[in-house]
């Protein structure tokens, strides 16, 4: 772990989880205790030591030239800094181009971690300069209610739907990822259904057409609510015209 700059892959909470536990080893005097000052101030984002970047629809060179100039002092021996991109699939090419010199040959303590869940969308040149690291996901886990009538195409309850949705903390990425999931979970069950030559229900097709619209059509920022609400409605008229 001693090299100074790691691609991270995972979904966005479970990168998260996993850059704030490591913070804490190195930063905690007390071995990561979660209950010091330097613990809370790593788990809220808000440790000095430790600058979190997150992009509106894409990094800005603006951003990185912040990232820059912070990056830019000499450190006493016993100082770090860490750089957390957050969303890195959504670096621009001149951002990315404008990093490399400085994720190539950081200065002393300096440290960059770079969390995406799409690392293809990276460019070469940053994935070569890193050591990469996959985390296994857990949001699947995390809105398993929430996926449950998207897998069992029981759509019965549309007000427990809406107030799971409306208690969720869930972000765009998010929910790119989750679709992205149950897109691939449908897409399975047909080439499983076609390798077993058994009936091809409408439904499964159903399903893919309103994922693959839903794919096409990602939640906007503070559209999360709407688009899972919308992609409930969808589905359960889909399915069922499907099967009438």
């Amino acid at each position: 772990m001693n090299h100074p700059t790691h691609l991270w892959i995972s979904d966005q909470k479970t990168a998260e989880s996993e850059v704030i536990k490591h913070l804490q080893n190195k930063l905690c005097l007390y071995q990561a205790c979660n209950k010091c000052i330097t613990c809370k101030q790593i788990t809220a984002k808000e440790h000095p030591w430790a600058i979190w970047l997150t992009p509106e629809r894409s990094y800005s060179l603006n951003q990185i030239d912040e990232i820059l100039h912070a990056a830019s002092f000499q450190l006493d021996n016993d100082e770090s800094r860490f750089f957390i991109i957050q969303q890195a699939e959504r670096l621009t090419d001149h951002c990315s181009n404008r990093l490399l010199k400085t994720i190539e040959e950081p200065s002393a303590g300096y440290n960059f971690f770079f969390l995406t869940d799409r690392p293809e969308s990276l460019p070469l040149t940053i994935k070569s300069r890193c050591v990469i690291k996959k985390f296994q996901s857990q949001s699947n886990d995390l809105y398993k209610d929430l996926l449950h009538p998207f897998i069992t195409l029981q759509f019965k309850d549309p007000i427990n739907f809406i107030k799971q949705v409306e208690s969720l903390e869930i972000k765009e990425q998010e929910s790119r990822k989750l679709t992205d999931d149950l897109y691939d979970h449908w897409v399975t069950k047909l080439k499983q259904d076609i390798e077993s030559q058994d009936n091809l229900e409408y439904s499964t097709h159903a399903m893919i057409a309103v994922l693959q619209e839903a794919i096409n059509n990602p939640p906007m920022i503070g559209g999360v609510k709407i688009f899972w609400k919308n992609l409930y409605l969808t589905a359960d008229y889909e399915t069922k015209n499907q099967k009438n």
